[in-house]
């Protein structure tokens, strides 16, 4: 793999592809290449399974590190617990303050709930590895991707959840009319979530 001067001056790296043709070996091979130049580097996988740890023959794990014996090189296995938790301690107050209207429940129990529908994983996950990629902590950011279909998937949700958001204030509104709750920041939350996938479909 020959790498250009221009190359250098590149903020991310992205690996697709199918399973098994060797993303993450080329993502740790461009990794290292780049740590090695003195780029302070970080090589992030998103796939559910991943094997940099083995790569590396080092524990990566779930929150950014330093590779041992590569100077310069960090390394991230993006958990999907660490993701939940992370969204969870981003929103979780404000959902459930609007979740608190309708229904009595401990905040525990809302909250789980509401981490289950459909996409949020997925799109805090585009926006935790966009945080990093604009902390300005790294020159360079590698990207090993999952399988090419989940990856896929992943980067068009942000405009299916962006058009889901724009119909979301009316039956927000509605709901709170028709039952006469008191007054929820259902448009701050929803003007949030619509700024985020706004921000990721940009990047």
């Amino acid at each position: 793999m020959a790498w250009r001067d221009a190359d250098l001056d590149r903020r991310v790296l992205m690996f697709g592809g199918k399973g098994g043709v060797g993303k993450t070996t080329s993502s740790a091979a461009t990794a290292l290449h780049f740590a090695r130049r003195g780029r302070r580097t970080l090589i992030i996988s998103s796939d559910l399974t991943p094997s940099l740890s083995d790569i590396f023959e080092a524990e990566i794990g779930p929150t950014e590190r330093p590779v041992p014996g590569v100077p310069h090189l960090y390394g991230l296995e993006i958990s999907p617990d660490e993701v939940m938790r992370r969204w969870k301690e981003k929103f979780g107050p404000e959902v459930y303050q609007a979740a608190s209207a309708l229904v009595d429940l401990p905040y525990d129990e809302v909250i789980d709930y509401a981490a289950l529908a459909p996409g949020i994983q997925e799109e805090f996950m585009l926006d935790y590895i966009l945080g990093h990629i604009r902390s300005g902590r790294y020159d360079l950011v590698v990207w090993d991707t999952a399988p090419a279909g989940d990856t896929l998937r992943l980067l068009g949700l942000p405009g299916r959840f962006l058009a889901h958001l724009r119909v979301a204030p009316k039956v927000y509104l509605e709901v709170q009319d028709r039952f006469r709750l008191k007054q929820m920041p259902f448009r701050e939350i929803i003007a949030s979530w619509q700024e985020l996938a706004r921000q990721t479909m940009e990047f």
